[in-house]
């Protein structure tokens, strides 16, 4: 594992700890919707965490094609969120549209900070 990956996955692992912590105290609070909304964040973290394990494996430990392999599943996975959203919004369903809106922003927010380190 290089070093841009052991920062990533660190950075992944903070993110994921905060939406836990944010979900439980928003539960806490009574506010579980809320609270699920932190976890649908979590389950983003998470889902890339693991696509980054798999481009590992896939492409090698130290090299450009695991990156190039990872920003194309950041752009690949929330294809059905994007079609989820318009779906939903067509219906008028505010709930999915949030939803789904929370998975693109997260995911938009990791494709940055990739292209940040």
């Amino acid at each position: 594992m290089d070093k841009q990956q052991s920062e990533f996955i660190r950075y992944l692992d903070e993110r994921i700890a905060d939406c836990n912590e944010r979900a439980k105290s928003l539960r806490e609070e009574g506010r579980a919707d809320e609270g699920i909304f932190e976890n649908i964040r979590t389950n983003v973290y998470e889902i890339f965490k693991t696509v980054l394990s798999a481009a590992e494996k896939t492409c090698g430990a130290g090299n450009s094609a695991k990156w190039d392999f990872f920003l194309q599943k950041t752009e690949q996975i929330p294809e059905n969120w994007r079609i989820s959203y318009e779906k939903a919004k067509e219906h008028g369903d505010i709930k999915k549209m949030h939803i789904e809106s929370i998975k693109l922003e997260t995911v938009q927010e990791i494709r940055e900070m990739i292209m940040k380190s």
